[in-house]
């Protein structure tokens, strides 16, 4: 009897504790995750390419280029048309804005969803409940006087109207 006991007080806490194993796994694979997002990030097309030590500089000369360039081309993108920099594209797996010249991605990105955050990021209304977002920094300067430029040119606003 007390041998059985001892058997069932070992299994529960052997299977208590698979509850620990599991979270871990779980963490492994979220770590993983982002690490493999981060990576996918930083390619030269992708929108945080500056943040990779081999094309910062070319980053950066790309986006003095395209701060000289008017906002005229005309792309698709979520069912409606946006004007962006000529000489430029959006790259259809993150959204961002890559120079055609040279290849590289800066930071300035278009992004569908269903809601509305005003006074947040600048949006385009599509359809109801859809909305394009324009994110990017606008503490950089360079960055700002592109977004700035592309918000005029789209009517984009902070407000969900």
């Amino acid at each position: 009897m007390i041998k059985r006991m001892i058997i069932l007080i070992v299994m529960g806490l052997t299977l208590s504790s698979c509850q620990l194993f599991t979270e871990a796994i779980k963490d492994n694979m979220y770590r993983v995750e982002l690490v493999k997002e981060r990576k996918e990030a930083r390619k030269k097309d992708a929108y945080a390419a500056a943040g990779n030590p081999e094309y910062e500089a070319g980053v950066e000369l790309a986006i003095q280029d395209i701060m000289k360039r008017p906002v005229n081309k005309r792309v698709e993108f979520g069912g409606t048309t946006l004007l962006i920099p000529e000489n430029t594209r959006l790259n259809p797996k993150h959204g961002n804005i890559v120079d055609e010249k040279t290849g590289y991605g800066i930071a300035i990105l278009f992004k569908m969803d269903n809601g509305c955050s005003p006074e947040v990021f600048y949006t385009k209304k599509v359809k109801s409940n859809l909305y394009i977002y324009l994110y990017y920094n606008n503490e950089d300067k360079d960055l700002n006087v592109i977004g700035q430029k592309i918000i005029k040119a789209n009517s984009l606003t902070n407000t969900c109207k």
